[in-house]
């Protein structure tokens, strides 16, 4: 889909597409300046106030980030010329919630066990955790 098109007949749209291609700009210039380690350990957030506010996943990619920035202002600047300081914030990225198991035995399997449980009378502690397998419904 050309979102440009779009923008062309809404200005709202055309305006929002052009804040998106400065900001993608920008973050890009940064990435490039800095070691490929850092590149993926941060987020451009905005300019607030003539300061770059910069969103670090984790306190040691802050740390590394608080010491480089200051000396990259001038090829920021070349981009937003507005920009006079930079500030490096840390917000962890969004866990994922845990994937929550599903699985289940068909009645054939549970069948199976259940012999299995059964032709084990010299192992009883495992022919015990097979029947108790075995009775699960899912």
């Amino acid at each position: 889909m050309n979102l440009n098109r779009f923008g062309k007949k809404n200005a709202q749209l055309n305006q929002l597409l052009t804040q998106s291609a400065h900001w993608q700009r920008l973050s890009t210039c940064l990435k490039q300046e800095l070691p490929a380690s850092m590149r993926v350990h941060f987020n451009v957030a905005c300019v607030r106030d003539g300061c770059l506010v910069v969103i670090a996943h984790n306190s040691m990619a802050a740390s590394r980030l608080r010491m480089v920035l200051p000396a990259l202002l001038p090829q920021l600047q070349q981009i937003e010329a507005t920009i006079n300081s930079v500030k490096v914030k840390v917000q962890p990225p969004e866990s994922k919630p845990e994937a929550v198991k599903r699985a289940s035995l068909s009645p054939e399997a549970r069948g199976a066990l259940a012999r299995s449980a059964q032709a084990l009378p010299h192992h009883p502690e495992l022919a015990a955790a097979l029947r108790r397998l075995s009775e699960k419904s899912s």
